[in-house]
């Protein structure tokens, strides 16, 4: 189930990958980037569980808000891949990894 509702999107995770963005930028003196967030999402709707993997590209300038890029994430989410258990969802989001300045892995439970 694709995230929909961004009043239930817990916002941290993001503000998080923001702030290593921008210092990313500031580092490599770029006046913006593009980065992909990798959504492992979990969700329980219409009495079932989904676990599932949505990819977004994210393009971000030093005055992004971190409304701003939840927005560009959710327009542009695709779905990359569904699990039928909550630990294959979590053994994926183990076995990948973050790529400083261009990939970056949220978990979130709706």
């Amino acid at each position: 189930m694709k995230l929909t509702n961004i009043n239930n999107y817990t916002h941290q995770e993001m503000q998080d990958i923001i702030t290593q963005v921008k210092a990313y930028m500031q580092v490599n003196d770029l006046e913006s980037t593009d980065f992909t967030v990798a959504n492992y999402q979990e969700q329980f709707e219409d009495e079932k569980y989904y676990y599932e993997i949505y990819n977004s590209v994210v393009t971000i300038d030093e005055d992004t808000t971190v409304d701003e890029a939840i927005l560009m994430q959710v327009q542009s989410e695709s779905l990359v891949k569904e699990y039928k258990t909550k630990r294959g969802l979590l053994q994926a989001f183990l076995n990948d990894e973050d790529v400083n300045g261009e990939y970056y892995r949220l978990h979130t439970q709706l």
